[in-house]
This record gives structure tokens, sequence and C-alpha cells, in this order.
């Protein structure tokens, strides 16, 4: 299995790589970054990328049985064009709404070429929107999806512990989002829909809110006559608020601010020192993933709640937020690669994830959700 990963510097695709090594049979990786001096020490071949560059990446993709793209979201249809180009199956961790929406343009393209595309195959989206295409497998029609995420870290109180890419929390935090009602996306302001939530320990009861997130794109299209949708988010109170302070501040602007540095990628390059916080007895973040739909069943109303509770690897020592987004990025790749997956164009993964598959190669990582209906 021949596998390339691109953007393999960053820490997502740390934990994709990892697990690519580890159950992966016959497996090389390839490692695409900007920087990859600093894959010197891992057991691939590192290679320089330039996703500007289509051809470039094309011909560095050539050969491989997947793409495994971890660049930054805005660059997803830029690898997706070059994946095309080089007829490889692609996988993502998703387009925040927007760039998934020009991703989903490329469909036609890649269902001419013969090629497939997963979108989005992380924890959310990726866990999430498989939880939600195994609720609606037992309705006829599915009315309402709603996400609920919850990120909670113990070192929040003295750190500011980033659980997953920064560059993107910068865009959700700042971003208006997008909601799905009446069968229309609407756009609400930035953080609104406080509300209330009840997750189960050691998150416990936390206010979540609206942020801009690519499920509300996917769910749509993956099921026809959909009401409404939405995705909240809670955080621990002491990062949202120094999240809030830093996108007041004027940090979540791209370009170039005052004397032609950018705001954004000063506090990037900050952030990339920081030392990740550990206590004595480990890392000490935990995410939640709640999936709740309604729908209908042979005339009857019939909803069903999906949830995973998910902590940090006690062998690899890597933290919740990291390792539910990785970890399903490899799975996804690996059954890419083996042809599992295979059907053309682009997809998502509630539709296109063989999901009995999915969710045993989550438990042999110790990642498990549970299903309810009523």
């Amino acid at each position: 299995m021949k596998v390339i990963v691109l953007g393999a510097a960053g820490a997502m695709a740390a934990v994709a790589i990892r697990d690519l090594l580890q159950f992966a049979e016959n497996v090389s990786v390839t490692a695409g970054d900007a920087r990859p001096d600093k894959l010197l020490d891992l057991p691939l071949r590192p290679v320089r990328l330039d996703v500007q560059d289509e051809l470039s990446t094309a011909r560095l993709i050539e050969g491989h049985d997947v793409v495994v793209n971890c660049v930054p979201y805005p660059l997803n249809p830029n690898v997706m064009r070059a994946a095309l180009r080089a007829r490889v199956p692609y996988v993502d961790l998703g387009g925040l709404y927007h760039v998934t929406l020009q991703q989903f343009a490329l469909h036609e393209e890649f269902l001419r070429q013969g090629v497939t595309a997963i979108l989005g195959m992380g924890s959310t989206p990726g866990i999430t929107n498989v939880m939600a295409g195994a609720l609606a497998q037992l309705m006829d029609c599915v009315d309402e999806i709603h996400v609920r995420v919850a990120c909670h870290d113990e070192s929040a109180t003295i750190h500011l512990p980033i659980p997953y890419s920064l560059d993107t929390l910068l865009d959700e935090f700042a971003l208006e989002p997008i909601v799905f009602r009446n069968g229309q996306a609407v756009t609400v302001p930035a953080l609104s829909g406080s509300e209330i939530v009840e997750f189960p320990a050691p998150v416990g009861r936390t206010e979540a809110f609206y942020t801009l997130h690519s499920e509300v794109a996917m769910f749509p299209r993956s099921f026809p006559g959909l009401r409404e949708a939405s995705f909240k988010i809670a955080f621990p109170q002491a990062f949202s608020q120094r999240m809030r302070f830093l996108v007041g501040l004027g940090f979540a602007a791209r370009g170039n601010g005052l004397r032609g540095v950018s705001p954004r990628e000063m506090l990037l390059a900050l952030a990339a020192k920081q030392p990740v916080p550990v206590s004595e007895s480990g890392l000490q973040d935990c995410d939640v993933l709640r999936v709740w739909a309604k729908g209908r069943k042979q005339g009857k109303e019939i909803s069903g709640l999906a949830e995973a509770v998910i902590l940090p690897h006690p062998v690899w020592k890597i933290a919740a937020g990291s390792l539910d987004t990785g970890v399903p990025l490899s799975i996804v790749a690996q059954m890419l690669a083996r042809r599992v997956i295979q059907t053309s164009g682009v997809h998502c993964p509630e539709t296109s994830v063989p999901r009995e598959l999915f969710w045993d190669e989550l438990s042999r990582r110790g990642i498990r959700a549970t299903f309810k209906f009523q």
C-alpha cells in the first residue's frame, strides 16, 4: 500500500501517519510538506511540497494508492485537482462549509475520471457524519440532524491548549456560521445560539454555540428532504474567552497588517512553539461527539442519538482531540487504498464509508460510539 500524506509535518497528519504505520499492512508512506526537514526522524520518504503548484503536486501524488490531505483547508481544492490529474483517490479533514461547497463542484470531473474523493474524514466532520448515516439508515425520511461537540481540557485555565488546527479555530470563532432551517441555508452571527448542554463526564454541563462547520453543507446533500441541520461546539470557558479576545484584537484577519506583518501568521508561529501541557497523570483532554436525528419510519416519528467519548491514547500519549481526528482519516485512507471504497465522484462520509467496518476499526483504537433510538 503506497500512501502519500500532504501537510505531513502538521499535528493531525502525525497521528494519521502513526496509525498508518501501525495498522496498515505493507505500507510505505510518502510525506509531503513545505518543511520536509521536520520529517527526517520518521520512517517515511519526505518530499518538498508546494500545493500552490498543481502540476508538481500531481507528479508527487502519481503512483500512490491514496492521497491523504492535511494541508490548511482553504487549499483543499488545489490538492483535489492535483489528485484528479494524477487519478489517485483522495481524502481530507474538511473544508469548513464554504470550501466544502467548492469541493462539491468537482464531483462531475471526479465522476468522469473514475476517481473517488471523500471529504471531511476527521472527528467532526468525519465520525459525526458516519454517526448521522447510521441514524439515518433506520429512517425512511430524515427531517433534522444536529451535531453537538465538546472539547474539554483540564489545563485550559493556565494554558491555551489547542484541540486542533489553530488556523481553522480562528475562522470558526470569527466567521459567520451557517445553519439549515426550513430547508434553507441561513447565516447567523458568529458564536451565537448559546445553549447549555449536559455532556457525559468529565465534561458535564457546559455552553455550546454555533460555529461554521462542514456538516451543515454535507447533510442536506446526503439526505434529500432534510429540513433542519446545525452544528454547535463547547470549549472550556477560559479557552473560549482567550480565543474571543484574540479574534477581537484582529488576529484572525488574513493578509498583512501593520508594517506588512500578518497578525494571523505571527500568532500561528508563536502557537507552534507552545509546549503541550501534560500533568503528572498525563494528557488531560477529552472530546465528546454527539449527533441527534429525527425523521419518520413507516409514517411514525422516530429519533436517534449517537455519542462517543474520546480520551487520550494511553500508549501513544496522544491527546483526544488529535486522536479522534487523525485516526479516522487513516482508517478511511486505508479503505480507499484497498478499494473497499471505490465509487467515483466526490462523497460525504455519511453515505460512502462502510459503517460496520469503520466502527470495528475505531474500536481497535479504543474509540467507540453508542446509539439509542426512540
